[in-house]
């Protein structure tokens, strides 16, 4: 296959271009004076004003409330299903992004299931360009309790426009009260600017190298080179074709539990600078305003950076910093343009069973001219392991069912089977099949009769777990809650009441690191030496090809586990509960652990690893597997609502070449063919893989409904080649191809392929221009006709949500 000159010829500049490229710092080594220095004053952050909310401005949401004087009233009594609540919408209107605070009071008689954001603190935001920001929350705790606080703390990365602000007591039975709702917005001292949430003084910025802060006591930032605020660093420094490396081990010398967030500055000069937000989008850098591209959790500081490296550039060159992806913590990417610093910042919990943490991260330049595709095009080259593709041939994934049970299956494009169930089968027609397991969770059925309280599950757990069953063996399920289940911050085990198509009864938090300690634990159930040699050894009943998780990002599972003995088990930092401050093992970096365990197995006999739900928030996941995918439903309620440009680049850039395949999870019947071949369509543009599933993840599957699947399947035979076509070329940042119009997309596949998308409602008539000379002949693949160039540009109309396959060199 010949390479196509008007996109390798841009590679290759770029990429020369980011090999001179110098990087800025300043050696922090060169200075043996520095521990302890202030770098950054913290000021108290006084609230802004009065509190925002009207006491005769609030509303009643659904079934509403009885107001006693200041306190509302939502009584559900034994109705499970019942939606009561206060709601009140305050117009912000910010000029600039400025972190915001909720808090409320509630108390409880009865309340049944466990804690979630159906009884909570929640807050819906919208944004001054009219993106939204929903479900930040807040839950009280379920049963009867007296009066408890919550607090919810917003830092939006853009101006927000309005905000509403709920009380909620939903899908819960019983009642509760609610009084002292505030809202506020948190003000900056004057002549000080907000650093990492913070407001600051800075006393001095000009240097590279690590600052610490002590979050529990609210300390200042001080610089760290080897000891200060009772803790000591050790750390190195290394250089590779340009690249700084920094392997860092912090350490508490104390012996307390600390909240400690670890720093690790860049100087960066705001001055006629960008900050690259993500592929698509860029802004120029103002003011003293903060940039940071991150997801809320309730863990640490709140917010943990979406991809792995934060970037800037002005016109001469590019910076970037980035964690090492084998490395991960709970952190943020983010550039400060009051300090004029690049940072990561983690947020790290210590604690006398584990008073260590280890990170890696690194910094470097690159050719400003692509943005942050450069710097994540530079970022590919120093991690190529984590994002090489192994799987040269792509295609769908099918869940559970039996591909030969398809009619005509050869139509469908099957590659990736989720489930053992005709391993043999599968083998002889080239599908590769994985065996099925979901960490984090135990979901234990309970009698029908039996009281859905926590009570009654532990119980039942408990006695499971001690009484020999009919076979004489207890339930190692159980056996295993009692070593791997989370703790909460009361020291008990948490678990979510729920009724699925799967499971009537319990689904408790597990903590599936390997490290785990005890003879039966959730990482031993479903990964251990004599599972391995059972499926992969010599004597295995099929040939798999690999181990598929489930929910890897874990949807149902708490995002801290407080026990104790499990802070010891972790082999990646702790972090923090940001209220108490008490250290915590973070449910992503469980996640991380339990799929790290069971790669290294499985990589080790050049077997693969698939996974369900990821990336979504965690970027750490996908080095480690080779067939990424998520169930998603782009239609809920009859309408049309796709995944985002800025989720699919997202996803399509932890992932580059690997396959990444959805499964449709919609009402098939509302899922009309139109909007099959929209489905289709936007899957295409990104080179991704659209497959079908059930409408609640259980029941009524698609690929078992041959009035479904006939209905489509012309549209499969039209689509999925094309989508095998470009994915199998292999996605590339740097696209060497721009469009004169914000609204149609161009991304690159290999050297050979460009995808062209109309993401709006409208047609569009668009100009595609090549940075190198064009090609001599080129054809256009979704319509098969030619596509003619001058001067180096062509001219496409697409149909609204319309996506065009350019073949560079057919």
């Amino acid at each position: 296959m010949s390479a196509c000159p008007s996109i390798c010829l841009i590679s290759m500049c770029a990429l020369c271009l980011t090999c001179v490229a110098e990087v800025r710092s300043a050696d922090p080594a060169a200075d043996q004076n520095l521990d302890g220095q202030v770098a950054k004053r913290v000021l108290a952050a006084p609230a802004s004003g009065e509190n925002l909310l009207r006491g005769e401005a609030w509303r009643p949401w659904q079934a509403g409330f009885v107001r006693d004087a200041e306190t509302f009233v939502c009584d559900n009594g034994g109705e499970r299903q019942a939606q009561r609540g206060a709601g009140q919408t305050v117009i912000l209107n910010q000029a600039r992004p400025e972190p915001i605070v909720a808090t409320a009071w509630s108390k409880a008689e009865k309340v049944t299931g466990t804690p979630d954001s159906d009884y909570a603190l929640y807050l819906d935001l919208v944004f001054q360009d009219g993106t939204p920001l929903w479900g930040q929350a807040a839950p009280f705790a379920t049963g009867s309790h007296d009066w408890q606080r919550r607090q919810v703390v917003v830092f939006p990365e853009r101006p927000v426009r309005s905000l509403t602000f709920y009380l909620l007591l939903r899908n819960h039975g019983g009642k509760v009260w609610f009084r002292d709702p505030v809202l506020h917005v948190m003000s900056t001292p004057q002549a000080a600017f907000r650093f990492d949430g913070v407001p600051v003084l800075v006393q001095d910025a000009s240097q590279a190298g690590f600052q610490v802060r002590d979050v529990a006591a609210a300390s200042d930032f001080v610089r760290i080179q080897r000891h200060a605020l009772d803790l000591q660093l050790d750390w190195k420094r290394s250089e590779h074709g340009g690249t700084t490396f920094i392997d860092a081990e912090l350490r508490d010398t104390s012996g307390r539990d600390r909240a400690v967030t670890l720093l690790y500055a860049v100087p960066a000069s705001a001055a006629a600078s960008h900050w690259l937000h993500d592929l698509r989008s860029s802004e120029p850098v103002q003011g003293e305003r903060e940039y940071v591209n991150a997801t809320q959790f309730r863990a640490g500081g709140g917010r943990l950076s979406r991809y792995p490296l934060a970037a800037v550039a002005d016109d001469r060159r590019g910076t970037a910093i980035a964690i090492d992806p084998a490395y991960p913590a709970f952190f943020r990417a983010a550039y400060n343009a009051g300090s004029e610093e690049l940072f990561l910042a983690y947020d790290i919990g210590l604690a006398p069973e584990k008073p260590t943490a280890r990170v890696r991260l690194c910094h470097y330049s690159f050719d400003p001219a692509w943005g942050f595709r450069a710097a994540l095009a530079r970022y590919y080259d120093l991690f190529p392991d984590a994002f090489r593709c192994r799987t040269p041939q792509q295609g769908l994934w099918m869940p559970f069912a039996k591909i030969s049970r398809v009619e005509g299956w050869e139509d469908f494009g099957f590659k990736f089977k989720e489930g053992n169930d005709e391993t043999a089968w599968d083998d002889a027609h080239d599908i590769l099949t994985f065996r099925y397991t979901e960490p984090m969770t135990w979901w234990m059925t309970m009698p029908p009769e039996m009281p859905r309280t926590i009570e009654a599950a532990v119980a039942e757990a408990r006695r499971r777990a001690d009484e020999p069953r009919a076979d004489g063996q207890r339930d190692r399920h159980a056996q295993a809650l009692l070593a791997s289940g989370y703790h909460n911050a009361e020291g008990q085990f948490p678990a979510r009441l729920l009724d699925t198509p799967w499971c009537n009864g319990a689904v408790w938090s597990m903590n599936s690191m390997p490290g785990i300690a005890g003879d039966v634990t959730d990482f031993k159930n479903k990964w251990n030496d004599k599972l391995r040699d059972q499926l992969y050894g010599p004597d295995r009943k099929s040939n798999l090809d690999g181990e598929y998780i489930d929910s890897s990002e874990g949807y149902v599972t708490d995002e801290l586990d407080f026990r104790r003995d499990h802070l010891a088990a972790a082999d990646t930092p702790l972090t923090y509960a940001p209220e108490t401050y008490q250290p915590a093992v973070f449910r992503g970096l469980i996640a991380f652990e339990y799929a790290r365990g069971i790669a290294r197995d499985v990589h080790a006999m050049d077997k693969l690893m698939m996974a369900n739900s990821t990336p979504i928030r965690l970027c750490w996941l996908a080095p480690l597997l080779e067939v990424l995918g998520t169930e998603t439903d782009w239609n809920p309620g009859g309408r049309w609502r796709p995944m985002s440009d800025a989720d699919l680049l997202y996803r399509r850039a932890l992932c580059k070449g690997k396959p990444f395949c959805f499964l449709m999870n919609t009402e098939f019947e509302r899922f009309s063919p139109e909007l099959v071949e929209r489905y289709m369509q936007r899957s295409l543009a990104y080179g991704m893989f659209p497959g079908f599933f059930s409408h609640n993840a259980s029941q009524g599957q698609y690929f078992t409904r041959p009035e479904l699947y006939n209905r489509d399947r012309p549209l499969f035979k039209k689509y999925v080649p094309l989508c095998r076509r470009v994915a199998e070329a292999g996605w590339e940042p740097i696209t060497g191809a721009r469009s004169n119009d914000d609204k149609v997309y161009v991304e690159r596949f290999g050297d050979r392929y460009l995808t062209v998308f109309n993401d709006s409602s409208q047609s569009r008539t668009v100009a595609i221009r090549l940075d190198a000379p064009a090609p001599t002949a080129s054809r256009e693949l979704v319509t098969a006709t030619a596509v003619t160039w001058t001067a180096g540009a062509t001219t496409l109309t697409l149909a609204a949500e319309d996506v065009a396959v350019l073949d560079l060199t057919p």
